[in-house]
């Protein structure tokens, strides 16, 4: 009878001893399973393609305000897990990030879950606990729309939050609710995460920070500015083409890199006295021309048409001449029915900013005037 009790003593220890272990495993499994190792390049990879899609594919784009005051950018790309792995990068400059950093978001993903993830960092309160190793990312009553051509420019109000939110999916930017945490690792661990991502592969991080600089840069356009080229000082006359324009702009500072490439001429089209319309920086690469009006497309037409600076064409033609009035005339249509700009949206230098470019003598009611030409 001692002998049967040990026995049966043994076996429910043994049983109690199984059924831990097996709760451990189970317990454990369950632990590990939000931070299955995921492939950095891979990551990387998917975000460096979502970023070139958006400037090249999508019909709408982030407000150009938030672009120029974001700090941070984490791009988290579509998933089904409730903890997702993402990058982010922040400014350097301007113009520079620094290399991507992995990151994971855990949460509600918005309105669908198929979707592509961009969060904005815009505060210096929001980097500062992103740098801490956790950004919570809270749900908005009134997300801020993405810009599509006559939606109106974002005011300072909406502004002021935190962290900015959209979701991409089937080639479509929307505003975003999703509601949840941004957590990157810390100190040791995030040291490995770097070393992980720059030895998956020093070509696609460049390719992803061109990107990135390239998405930074790209608008949809929502307006023309028309300006006059007046003359380039080194000259002492105005430019006979494209290249001496560039040329001269690249003296100051307007440089830009977009889809790939660097550009340094200001405007996105220049009008020759010939009539002949030559190419500046891509349509949907931001111009620098017109401050806080760089999502509006330039135009500028080769003179000086200002009576005050140009009396008596000492600096080049005092006016337009027809053939380059009928080109502006024809440009600026059909980059109004591209982008769909109401003729509202068409102004002169002089009318945003404190400059008399494009001078009073370009007839810039008559170019109105036929814009609104029905038929035109």
């Amino acid at each position: 009878m001692a002998l049967e009790s040990n026995i049966g003593g043994m076996r429910k220890l043994l049983l109690r001893y199984i059924a831990g272990t097996s709760l451990c495993l189970v317990s454990t499994v369950a632990r590990a399973q939000p931070t299955t190792a995921v492939e950095p390049g891979a990551v990387l990879s998917r975000t460096t393609q979502m970023l070139k899609e958006l400037s090249q594919s999508s019909p709408s784009t982030v407000p150009d305000a938030v672009l120029n005051r974001a700090q941070c950018v984490v791009l988290i790309p579509a998933g089904t897990r409730r903890l997702r792995p993402g990058t982010v990068s922040c400014r350097e400059t301007s113009d520079q990030w620094n290399t991507p950093t992995l990151v994971t978001f855990e949460g509600r993903a918005g309105s669908r879950r198929s979707a592509d993830i961009l969060i904005f960092v815009v505060t210096d309160a929001a980097v500062k606990s992103l740098r801490s190793g956790s950004l919570q990312v809270a749900s908005s009553t009134k997300p801020l729309a993405p810009v599509a051509p006559k939606r109106a420019i974002p005011t300072e109000h909406e502004l002021t939050r935190d962290v900015l939110t959209y979701e991409y999916a089937g080639h479509k930017l929307s505003a975003s609710r999703i509601q949840g945490v941004v957590r990157q690792e810390k100190d040791a661990e995030r040291a490995r995460s770097d070393k992980a991502l720059s030895d998956a592969s020093k070509k696609i991080t460049r390719q992803y920070l061109s990107a990135l600089t390239s998405f930074f840069n790209t608008i949809i356009p929502t307006g023309i500015v028309v300006h006059h080229t007046a003359v380039l000082p080194d000259e002492g006359a105005p430019p006979r083409n494209e290249k001496e324009v560039d040329k001269y702009h690249a003296t100051k500072g307007f440089e830009i890199t977009c889809f790939g490439h660097v550009y340094h001429v200001a405007y996105h089209y220049v009008i020759l006295t010939s009539g002949r319309i030559q190419k500046g920086r891509p349509e949907r690469c931001e111009g620098a021309h017109a401050k806080n009006y760089n999502s509006y497309l330039g135009i500028s037409v080769v003179g000086d048409f200002d009576s005050r600076d140009n009396p008596k064409s000492e600096k080049g033609p005092t006016q337009p001449n027809p053939k380059q009035m009928a080109a502006l005339v024809r440009l600026s249509h059909q980059l109004m029915l591209r982008y769909h700009i109401p003729v509202s949206h068409v102004v002169r230098h002089s009318d945003i900013a404190a400059t008399r470019c494009p001078g009073d003598r370009l007839p810039f009611g008559a170019l109105l005037r036929e814009l609104k030409t029905p038929g035109l």
